[in-house]
């Protein structure tokens, strides 16, 4: 078999490293590039893209968009990591487990949108909600998301590991001002009308992410019962191997750790509560399934390929590798 050739544009960021190092070792897969000194010439970067069946955009916005340009007409298939394509007309939206409409699009268009990390947490938990229609599109949704620092990139990791100052010992709020990038794509594909209250918050340790959905059943339609809403995503992702509703009311001991899933590319569901105020947690690694695992994810797709290919899915949890420094050995209970 011939391998498929792929090419990783912005290869030394935080998730275009993490999916060259996946990318290495496959044997199906041929990994092209540029010169190093040729990474960001616009020149260098067509004539690769050229000879690739698939591409990855590992950029900011503003770069993303200039590559797209100059590309968008190659043969290639191209899969953009920022968040530059999420709503736009013609663009798949990465996130298969929604339905399978979304699988359909995601393994027969060109472009696809790679989810944000928060956003992936968000659209788990809401989208078959709003679907099943049992929450109402104007929700007044309050939303928390912990995730860990690696999710700043690279100039964060040295922040957190090299010039640790006070204030980065204790869990920080930001978005603020309600701006947040990945606002916009959560309503888009929740169908929601309006944006909701949003508080991510990171913390001092390396990867993994909690995304907290609290409900209120008064406000749900026909008042539905916490045993309804576990029932309503269970059937969801009945079969899923990437997105996992755990048993009604389970948690770890009273709690929920958000680096319970690092090193997975995988996600988890928790509903717990009661019938009149209920959270829907989704647990994973903003690595992972909020990042280069569900690149890759969509790039076995887009391949024809079993998607589970090179991913760490539903495993017992091992030695989290990290492409910078120390490794972190987590244990699953």
């Amino acid at each position: 078999m011939t391998p498929h050739r792929v090419f990783i544009v912005g290869h030394e960021g935080t998730t275009g490293l993490r999916i060259h190092e996946r990318l290495s070792d496959r044997k199906d897969i041929e990994l092209l590039a540029t010169a190093d000194e040729d990474r960001k010439n616009l020149e260098a970067i067509k004539v690769v893209a050229k000879k690739a069946d698939l591409v990855f955009l590992c950029l900011p916005d503003v770069a993303s968009k200039e590559i797209m340009a100059a590309i968008g007409d190659f043969p290639c298939k191209v899969i953009d990591t920022s968040t530059a394509f999420r709503t736009t007309a013609g663009w798949a939206y990465g996130f298969p487990e929604l339905g399978e409409s979304y699988k359909t699009a995601i393994a027969t268009k060109k472009h696809i949108a790679n989810p944000g990390c928060h956003a992936s947490g968000m659209i788990a938990c809401i989208a078959p909600l709003v679907k099943a229609g049992l929450v109402p599109a104007d929700y007044p949704f309050t939303i928390t998301s912990l995730t860990g620092y690696s999710g700043g990139g690279k100039k964060m990791i040295s922040q957190y590991e090299t010039a640790k100052t006070d204030d980065l010992l204790a869990p920080r709020q930001y978005g603020l001002g309600q701006t947040h990038k990945h606002l916009k794509e959560i309503v888009a594909i929740c169908g929601l009308s309006q944006k909701p209250v949003f508080s991510p918050i990171v913390d001092d340790y390396y990867c993994g992410m909690e995304v907290t959905v609290p409900l209120f059943t008064a406000l749900l339609k026909g008042k539905p019962t916490l045993q309804t809403v576990w029932e309503t995503l269970a059937a969801h992702y009945e079969g899923c191997a990437f997105v996992h509703v755990r048993p009604l009311g389970e948690d770890k001991g009273g709690f929920l750790a958000a680096n319970d899933m690092s090193g997975r590319d995988d996600l988890e569901i928790f509903v717990t509560g009661n019938d009149e105020r209920v959270l829907v947690t989704s647990v994973f690694d903003n690595l992972g399934k909020g990042a280069s695992g569900a690149a890759i994810q969509n790039m076995n797709l887009m391949l024809g390929l079993d998607p589970k290919t090179g991913l760490n899915v539903g495993e017992s949890r091992r030695k989290l590798w990290q492409m910078f420094h120390l490794p972190i050995t987590i244990y699953r209970q």
